[in-house]
């Protein structure tokens, strides 16, 4: 490739020394580290001394990744914009008395027993102080732009699991920051000092102990684990700690004596086989750390497979207008974030859950592919009609469109001339109403037959 490496270890270095060009020179030079490292399997040495297990990592050109979990970051958002908010128990989701969930909340709530996915009703039974905020999805999906872009600096490979977390491919950074241990102190000055919110990083050599280590110590903890402390630090953990697996799954390991990570690593996987499927081997090895999924970076993720919205009434209901103007309302989001995107979708599925939980979902497709909303409902509406039991009060209900292409395939069979024309006016119509609602807000303009809505 023409480059020296004896000259690029010097470079190496010089960056480390050159404080005052560090965010310029060290981002260029992460790039082409990352490049040479994997491309190659060379690791310059920075200077020297004696060589640690790091090092002896990354002269195998094995993978390190981090995994970084901000701290409550819906509610520590919140504090953080107001003060008043700060060292006390906030949740947020909504109302107290709403039918929603908790989205998070803060560690002062978590000390009550507070936590994700808890019925709102529940939380307040727990933590009957707690100041209950709703969801400002806008505001976060801000800052977490601005936390990935932090990120980027470090490593061209960034994977976001969600708003609030992500995996980085740090194979070979550890030479431009002395140590991974320093890498992560930085990454995580940079996101107090810019975002003024804590997060805590786990370091490992696959994704799912990445995600395991961030989860010890939280929070504003730093974690790394190496591949000779598995069984030290990780096989004594519950294996519910390890990344995908729930309480079903957790039970069903109980079953067969599995009670800890180190169990379900040394179990033997032909058994695993006959009870798990084709996922009981590969359970066995997440657990000794010999599943290695690498870090897909954001020109590789796979595009989203559908667009949905989902509604749970306050009051579970068989006002058939207010279901039918609700589905309204969430076929024109649905239509509105696919027209963002720029895609269009052929496969419609609507999902009814009744008052009991018993959940239904039902799908239809078209000929040909849309972001129309009426079209959609048009099939959502017949959905309905189909699977809809007039005798029983609905809970929550939902609709999503799969089936996504960014534009229209050729030679796919029109509706007939009328609907087409209609489809047509709606088209022209829409990136009008789009506009308003950019505009003005989502509720500047509404299909009249959703304006019932306003009485719920």
């Amino acid at each position: 490739m023409g480059i020296n490496p004896r000259f690029y270890g010097w470079i190496n270095e010089a960056t480390l020394k050159t404080a005052n060009h560090a965010n310029f020179v060290n981002v260029r030079l992460t790039y082409l580290h990352l490049f040479w490292v994997q491309k190659s399997g060379f690791s310059a040495r920075a200077g020297p001394g004696d060589r640690t297990q790091k090092e002896e990592n990354m002269q195998k050109n094995k993978q390190r990744v981090m995994h970084l979990d901000m701290d409550a970051f819906f509610a520590a958002i919140e504090q953080r914009d107001n003060p008043a908010l700060r060292h006390k128990p906030v949740i947020i989701g909504g109302p107290p008395g709403s039918r929603g969930v908790v989205s998070t909340c803060s560690y002062e709530a978590r000390r009550y027993g507070a936590h994700s996915a808890m019925p709102l009703p529940t939380a307040k039974k727990l933590c009957p102080h707690a100041i209950f905020l709703p969801v400002n999805g806008a505001k976060y999906v801000h800052v977490s732009r601005r936390l990935m872009k932090i990120l980027q600096r470090y490593s061209p490979q960034l994977e976001p699991v969600s708003v609030d977390e992500a995996f980085l491919n740090i194979s070979g950074l550890a030479r431009i920051y002395k140590s991974e241990k320093e890498l992560g102190r930085k990454i995580k000055r940079d996101i107090l000092d810019e975002l003024q919110l804590t997060c805590t990083i786990g370091i490992a050599s696959s994704k799912i102990l990445a995600k395991l280590a961030s989860g010890l110590n939280k929070p504003d903890g730093l974690n790394i684990i190496e591949d000779e402390e598995m069984e030290r630090i990780v096989y004594p953990l519950p294996v519910r700690k390890l990344w995908g697996i729930g309480e079903a799954t957790e039970k069903a390991l109980a079953r067969l004596g599995i009670k800890t990570i180190g169990n379900l690593a040394c179990f033997p996987e032909l058994k695993l086989k006959k009870v798990f499927g084709k996922n009981g081997p590969l359970m066995a090895r997440a657990a000794a750390g010999k599943l290695d999924s690498p870090v897909h970076g954001l020109e590789e993720l796979p595009a989203e497979k559908s667009v949905g919205h989902e509604h749970t009434f306050r009051n579970d209901t068989d006002d058939v207008e207010q279901i039918r103007a609700q589905l309204l309302l969430l076929v024109q989001r649905v239509g509105r974030r696919m027209r963002k995107r720029n895609v269009r979708g052929k496969t419609v599925t609507l999902k009814l859950r009744y008052e009991n939980f018993e959940t239904h979902t039902h799908r239809t497709s078209l000929n040909s592919y849309t972001n129309n909303e009426g079209q959609i409902f048009s099939l959502t509406e017949q959905l309905w009609r189909q699977i809809y039991n007039l005798k029983r009060k609905i809970r929550l209900i939902g609709v999503s469109v799969s089936h996504l292409v960014e534009r229209e395939p050729a030679g796919l069979e029109l509706p007939f001339r009328d609907e087409q024309l209609r489809i047509k006016a709606d088209d022209l119509l829409l990136p009008t109403v789009d506009k308003i609602k950019d505009t003005y807000g989502e509720n500047a303009i509404w299909r009249a037959s959703g304006l019932l809505l306003k009485r719920e």
